[in-house]
């Protein structure tokens, strides 16, 4: 999650819930440089959390310099490579990169048969199930399949519907159904229930979660079994006030000056959907320093 899921985050969440596997932000490309991956992006894609998969994220084409990028990440350690074929913010679906790639299928296929060449671990794909058609996933399936990637990882929305409406999970199951390669559902889930729910109408190898994690770390564990149910009320409050308080104090020693270092945390506050919470972060998204922020976020978790 662009923005998100920054080596700071990573951090917070490789050492409290373990999840199986951390996904980076995307690496982004820069067409025609000599340097496609900047330094900032090779430092956010070689900060591993020790025992865990760190999957890097690739965004573009093969035109774009996505084969050369992952050729420089490769030869700094990375292991394991995530092409993104959904994004469908901004540029990324206008050219043919992110949700983009759908405009030209029969550039897929060349593209990560090169990637397989090159990357020793995993590769594999993340996706939307199309631009404005939920089915045209299914032009690109065999593409996926014939260049041999590990597993497919599917948010059954379309680039246009972005995050309105709700992921297709009996598109998922069909998909499953119909592809070769280990499917992982993602999209709309939020707790245990929802988890438990997708797996069984799917048959999905597996679960990608994204902004559900975000807003409660601990689903993680409440979908292993190892974690109660989401509190509610000040206990929901005291959990998400000690998360929030790792999450600032790794973000201090990443970047810079009050201003920054709280953009980072607001950008994690603003998606806890909890409506009786809604008055606390917005009490936290108000606050303008560091210092104030970390005496709330300490009364709030006594």
């Amino acid at each position: 999650m662009q923005g998100v899921t920054n080596r700071g985050l990573r951090e917070v969440f490789g050492s409290t819930v373990v999840p199986d596997a951390l996904f980076t932000e995307f690496v982004r490309v820069r067409p025609g440089s000599p340097t496609p991956v900047t330094n900032a992006d090779f430092v956010e894609a070689t900060a591993e959390v020790p025992g865990i998969p760190l999957v890097v994220q690739v965004i573009g084409s093969a035109d774009d310099g996505v084969v050369q990028a992952t050729r420089d990440l490769v030869s700094r350690g990375v292991q394991h490579i995530n092409v993104n074929m959904g994004c469908p913010w901004g540029r990324m679906t206008s050219i043919l990169a992110g949700g983009g790639m759908f405009r030209a299928p029969e550039t897929v296929e060349p593209m990560l048969r090169e990637l397989r060449e090159i990357v020793p671990g995993s590769l594999s794909v993340k996706t939307r199930s199309g631009i404005d058609d939920e089915r045209q996933i299914f032009d690109v399936i065999p593409a996926f399949e014939a260049a041999g990637i590990d597993f497919l990882v599917v948010h059954t929305r379309t680039v246009q519907q972005k995050y309105t409406g709700a992921a297709n999970h009996d598109l998922t199951r069909e998909i499953v159904e119909r592809s070769h390669v280990p499917v992982i559902a993602n999209g709309d889930i939020t707790t245990a229930v929802e988890a438990a729910d997708v797996m069984e109408q799917t048959g999905a190898a597996g679960l990608m979660l994204g902004r559900g994690a975000i807003a409660d770390p601990w689903l993680f564990n409440r979908i292993r079994g190892t974690a109660p149910d989401k509190p509610e009320g000040e206990e929901r409050r005291r959990e998400l006030a000690r998360h929030l308080s790792l999450l600032l104090a790794s973000y201090e020693t990443l970047f810079h000056g009050d201003a920054q270092i709280l953009a980072k945390l607001k950008s994690v506050v603003a998606m806890v959907p909890d409506p009786d919470q809604a008055r606390w972060c917005k009490s936290i998204k108000k606050q303008k320093r560091v210092a104030s922020v970390r005496i709330l976020l300490r009364d709030s978790a006594a």
